[in-house]
């Protein structure tokens, strides 16, 4: 029987050769969208997913109260892991561990940069990677112990045989020896933890200038900690709510534990309340792949019960003969299952052909599970409920067909059916409507985002990292790029321009209110950062080697801070920083650090070359190239043991935005996918009713009837359908882009032309397909079109 099913089911194809291409091709790319978003939903899914006991990892977190304001971090005391191991029974293992740090490998001739973390001997308990060579519980128990990766161990030695070897390692001016203890298998891409190396967190903490690390009231490596099983983690997280507030007296810290396998997608925090984080746009493209796939179903359902008519003596033949119903519908759901496993293999070779394209677009590392039987079984669910939603309606329709009815000369479609069939188009061009409007709105809020006065001349700024030489002789380096007429000016700072980086509630001034505790970011600058960077005064002077007094006593605020301060107490020149008073040098205007989702904060510039690392270069950009290259030869020559690294502000700031630029380039991609998708089924309905309305096309022309009005004949219905789709999409549009733009401080307006833009698009596409095959009816010939009568 169902060889008979497909046998039919293949002569069909072969007879409805443009309805199989439509079917066929449409579902093709619905299946290659769903898997597609499958893999990269999949992806996100499963980030820190694979480690063992995972439910038992938590991060160690802060809520920080500045009066009504909350912020949350991942920031702790340097001594609190040891300190919540050593007097809390829940805690199995804990670890502290820094953020990146970037250092030079020396090994024979090879010099390598790696970035990597310091940690503690519990990070290898906690994260159970996987351990080429090594004793696991040895690892970064010696001042002197080294960690590699596989991919860092081949690099540096050409092996992974590389434990008990010795490997020299160099940061800034400073180097020392250490021993390879293990080797870590490559990080999974799962990994949120990313590292190169790890050396011993004990080094780092005993550091002189780390010595700020043992302090209860300072914050800046992570904690994560491992509990005991069955430890309930609501209730540990609750009995460590005033954990550093019992060892600080004037604290404003409310501690937190949220598990690991939640952090990635889930992790976010507005005043101390949890929102929706990266899930929401796992959630979004989730029902776009949807939507996707819904719209070519519908495609299916429509193109089919519209050729009802040319199936119809055959389903009366078929019953007469003594067909049941359920006989028809396997016959025609049969038809659906065979065309949609046809579609999914062309849409994995589709994935197949695109996904390095789509891996760059999403910055994953993603390929086809081939080997994983949950990954077939998951796309075999989806291909047969994808075959059954596209053929049900089909299926018991055509089967309901009265045997009466279809011996008649002719049939035609009951009110209810044509109804349906335009209630499907209209869904499909609503969405339609809405992913252009999306992607109009998204791309116009990144273009504002990106080319808005940031209040520094980060389109001029070439950032250079100082180590070595750089940093040690940071006045010679000054020198010698000054001597180039392209380069306007030279600086260096603590401040990246891209984040909070080192922020304090510790500021007072006279009459401040007491609720008013904002958090302000400290900055720490050499001379002529201002000038450098292109900050603008607004008021006093700038930092002056001529005053000794700057570098101790001096300050310079932006606006905010200077405005938070005259809010309490207008006129004053002084503030305090924690038990330093300091003048107010200057006010510079507020510069973005950043991105456009928050409001800019307080800030405080502090004169302190000798704690600053980051070197800044203002260059003439019209010479761009030859600057460079000078720069780097001055670096080079001054500082040869150490690579040149440099990078453009314009493009680290665009950084910012890499995720709503995805978001942006997705939407728009979908979307234009979406639209194919719809037009596809468009041309086939059009051709079906330009098939339907031949005699009487026929008939007009001969009775004189121009191109044109046979065009509205056949156009009229499907225009009036794509603008009331217009018109339903557009509004949900507005009200879904607000609520994503409300995500924003500083934003743009929703433009009254972002509409008739979509519009234009969607309106303009769906005329030129109905058209198309409008003009071929209509040029046809009207003698073979009523011969027959």
């Amino acid at each position: 029987m169902l060889k008979n099913y497909i046998k039919i089911a293949v002569r069909g194809f072969a007879k409805q050769k443009l309805t199989f291409f439509i079917n066929l091709f449409g579902l093709s790319l619905g299946l290659w969208a769903a898997i597609l978003i499958g893999l990269w939903v999949r992806s996100e899914l499963n980030v820190n997913q694979e480690f063992a006991e995972v439910d038992q990892i938590y991060r160690i977190m802060e809520h920080q109260s500045y009066g009504s304001d909350i912020f949350t971090t991942t920031s702790t005391p340097g001594v609190l892991a040891e300190s919540m191991k050593e007097t809390l029974a829940e805690v199995e293992y804990a670890s502290t561990y820094t953020w990146g740090e970037s250092q030079l490998f020396i090994q024979g001739e090879n010099r390598l940069k790696f970035t990597g973390l310091y940690a503690h001997p519990d990070f290898l308990q906690i994260f159970q990677f996987d351990v080429i060579q090594g004793d696991r519980i040895r690892m970064l128990t010696e001042s002197n112990d080294v960690v590699l990766t596989e991919k860092s161990a081949i690099a540096l030695f050409g092996t992974t045989d590389v434990v008990g070897k010795d490997v020299e390692i160099k940061k800034d001016v400073n180097s020392k020896n250490y021993t390879v203890r293990g080797v870590l298998k490559d990080l999974p891409e799962s990994s949120s933890v990313k590292f190169d190396y790890l050396l011993p967190y004990s080094v780092f903490f005993a550091d002189p200038s780390n010595n700020w690390l043992s302090d209860w009231g300072n914050n800046g490596p992570s904690t994560i900690v491992k509990l005991r099983k069955g430890t309930d983690g609501e209730v540990f997280s609750r009995r460590i709510t005033d954990y550093v507030a019992e060892r600080n007296e004037n604290s404003n810290v409310r501690l937190f534990a949220y598990p690991l396998a939640d952090l990635y997608l889930h992790g976010s925090w507005k005043d101390g309340q949890l929102i929706e984080g990266r899930i929401k746009n796992v959630k979004l493209f989730g029902m776009i792949g949807l939507f996707v796939l819904i719209i070519a179903c519908i495609n299916f359902m429509n193109l089919s019960t519209a050729k009802s008519q040319k199936r119809a003596k055959e389903v009366g033949v078929r019953k007469v003969a003594g067909a049941n119903k359920q006989s028809l519908v396997m016959q025609f759901m049969s038809e659906s299952l065979l065309i949609t496993f046809f579609s999914a293999i062309l849409a994995i070779l589709l994935v197949e052909a695109t996904l390095p394209v789509f891996n760059n677009l999403t910055g994953k590392i993603m390929s086809v599970p081939y080997g994983d039987l949950i990954f077939w079984l998951q796309l075999l669910a989806v291909v047969v409920l994808t075959g059954i939603v596209a053929g049900s309606y089909p299926a018991f329709y055509l089967s309901a067909t009265k045997v009466v009815s279809v011996f008649r000369s002719f049939t035609r479609a009951g009110k209810g059916v044509v109804l349906a069939r335009k209630g499907l188009v209209l869904f499909q061009f609503i969405l339609a409507t809405i992913l252009i409007v999306a992607t109009v709105v998204v791309y116009q809020q990144i273009n504002f985002a990106l080319n808005q006065d940031l209040g520094y001349s980060k389109d001029q700024l070439v950032h250079v990292t100082l180590e070595g030489k750089l940093l040690e002789s940071f006045d010679v380096f000054k020198a010698a790029l000054e001597k180039n007429e392209n380069i306007q000016g030279v600086s260096r700072s603590s401040f990246g321009f891209l984040g909070r980086n080192s922020n304090t509630g510790g500021v007072s001034w006279e009459g401040k209110d007491p609720e008013n505790s904002a958090l302000f970011e400290i900055i720490r600058v050499d001379y002529d950062f201002l000038e450098t960077a292109g900050l603008q005064l607004a008021k006093g002077r700038t930092f002056d080697r001529m005053n000794g007094a700057d570098s101790t006593s001096g300050a310079i605020l932006n606006q905010t801070a200077y405005n938070l301060m005259q809010k309490d107490h207008e006129g004053s020149e002084f503030f305090r920083l924690w038990e330093d008073e300091r003048t107010i040098t200057g006010v510079v205007r507020d510069f973005h650090f950043e991105s456009f989702r928050q409001n800019v904060a307080p800030a405080i510039l502090l004169l302190d070359p000798e704690n600053t690392w980051q070197g800044y270069v203002k260059v003439n950009t019209s010479e761009i190239s030859e600057t460079i290259a000078y720069l780097e030869t001055v670096a080079k020559d001054l500082n040869p043991e150490f690579p040149f690294e440099y990078s453009f502000m314009d493009e680290n700031y665009a950084r910012l935005y890499q995720e709503d630029v995805r978001l942006r380039d997705l939407a728009q991609y979908f979307s234009i996918l979406t639209v194919l998708i719809s037009c596809l089924g468009l041309l086939g309905l059009s051709a079906h009713i330009a098939e339907q309305k031949t005699k009487e096309i026929g008939i007009r022309k001969v009775l004189g009837a121009s191109t044109l009005s046979i065009l509205q004949v056949i156009n009229r219905e499907f225009i009036l359908i794509v603008a009331l789709s217009i018109a339903i999409g557009s509004g949900l549009a507005f009200w879904l882009m607000q609520d994503w733009l409300e995500g924003y401080q500083y934003k743009i307006s929703f433009e009254w032309w972002f509409i008739p833009m979509a519009a234009a698009v969607i309106m303009g596409i769906a005329l030129l397909t109905v058209t198309l095959q409008s003009l071929k009816a209509a040029n046809s010939n009207p003698v073979k079109a009523i011969k027959s009568e």
